[in-house]
C-alpha cells in the first residue's frame, strides 16, 4: 500500500484494488507534503477512431514515446503520485499499450487506469493488460438509441465485450452529462448496475472553460445525484462541485491533478492549450514552473477526487 502525504492527511492507496484510505486525524506539516499530483492523466495519443461531438481532445498524429511515458511515470511515482490515467484520443490505438502497462506496473508502484470507448478491447489486449492495471474506465453516455447516435457504434456489442472482460480487471464507467444525456441517466443506471461497475464518474460537459448545462439542468443533475448517491459509487469532476450540493467529504485541490498531453506538455488541466514542455527537464522542475505560471485554465479534469 502506497502512502501519499498531503494537506488532507495521510493518504493510503492500494493499486491492485483501487482502495483509498485517508487518515485525516494526523496532520502533515506543509514542508512534508508530497509534491506530485495525486492523479496524472496522460494522453498517450491524440488519435481516435470515433468522432463524438462533445470531445475536446485535439485530433492530431501526436503520440508519446513509450520510454518517455515510463520515465514520466517513474518520476511521478517517486514524488507521491498515486495513479496515472491513460487516455487520449483513444489509448487502445496506442501501439504496445499492454507492454507499456506491464513495464510501468513492474518498474514502479503507481496505479494505472485506462479510459477507453471499449470497442477495441480485443482478447489479446485484455490478456496483456490483465494483472498490470488497476481499472479500465469505459465511456458510456446513455442507453440506446442515443448511444449509437453519439458514438456511431452499437451499445449491445460493447456490453457483450464488457461482460467478457470484467472478470479480468475492475470496470468503471465514465459519462459525459449534457442536455441530451441528462434525461437518460435513469436508463443508463440500469446498465451501470448490469456491468457491476466499481464506480460511476459523471463528467458535466465543458466547452473551453465553460459548462454547457443550464441552471435548471444543474438542479436536475443535483437532484438525481441526491436520489441515487447510495445506489452507486458516484464521482464527479472536481470543478463541477460548486454547482452541486454534495456532500463532498474529500474536496480536491487543483494541485492534486496534472495532465501530460500527447505532444509532451505538462498542463494544469486536460482542456488547456498551453503548458510546460517536459523535454530536457525533470517532472519536479516542470511542476514548479507550472505552479509559478499564470495558467488560467481551471482544473476541469480533476477526476477521481471528489466522491458523492
Amino acid at each position: 500500500m502506497k502512502l501519499r502525504r498531503e494537506a488532507r492527511g495521510h493518504h493510503f492507496y492500494e493499486r491492485g484494488t483501487g482502495f483509498h484510505v485517508l487518515l485525516d486525524e494526523f496532520p502533515v506539516a506543509e514542508d512534508e507534503h508530497d509534491v506530485g499530483p495525486e492523479l496524472v492523466s496522460i494522453a498517450l495519443t491524440d488519435m481516435c477512431d470515433l468522432a463524438c461531438d462533445f470531445c475536446y481532445a485535439p485530433k492530431t498524429n501526436h503520440r508519446l514515446p513509450a520510454d518517455f511515458v515510463v520515465d514520466c511515470c517513474k518520476q511521478f511515482a517517486s514524488i507521491g503520485t498515486l495513479e496515472v490515467a491513460f487516455g487520449g484520443g483513444e489509448p487502445t490505438l496506442y501501439p504496445g499499450l499492454g507492454e507499456l502497462c506491464r513495464r510501468i506496473w513492474s518498474e514502479c508502484d503507481i496505479g494505472i487506469s485506462v479510459t477507453t470507448h471499449g470497442h477495441r478491447l480485443s482478447e489479446e489486449l485484455v490478456r496483456q493488460l490483465e494483472g498490470h492495471i488497476s481499472v479500465v474506465r469505459i465511456s458510456i453516455d446513455s442507453p440506446e438509441p442515443l448511444y449509437s447516435i453519439i458514438r456511431g457504434r452499437p451499445l449491445g456489442r460493447l456490453l457483450e465485450r464488457i461482460e467478457q472482460v470484467r472478470t479480468s480487471f475492475p470496470i468503471g464507467i465514465n459519462t459525459v452529462v449534457n442536455s441530451a444525456t441528462l434525461p437518460a441517466l435513469d436508463g443508463l443506471a440500469k446498465i451501470v448496475s448490469r456491468v457491476s461497475a466499481i464506480d460511476w464518474l459523471l463528467l458535466p460537459e465543458a466547452r473551453g472553460n465553460e459548462f454547457t448545462l443550464t441552471g435548471s439542468e444543474w438542479k436536475t443533475l443535483d437532484a438525481w445525484i441526491g436520489k441515487h448517491r447510495f445506489d452507486f459509487s458516484l464521482r464527479v469532476t472536481a470543478n463541477s462541485v460548486p454547482n452541486l450540493s454534495g456532500p463532498f467529504p474529500l474536496p480536491a485541490a487543483p494541485e492534486n491533478y496534472a495532465h501530460v498531453s500527447a505532444d509532451g506538455l505538462l498542463r494544469r488541466c486536460s482542456y488547456g492549450s498551453e503548458g510546460i514542455t517536459l523535454k530536457g527537464k525533470s517532472i519536479a522542475e516542470a511542476l514548479r514552473e507550472l505552479r509559478e505560471s499564470e495558467d488560467a485554465c481551471r482544473p476541469n479534469a480533476a477526476v477521481l477526487n471528489s466522491r458523492v
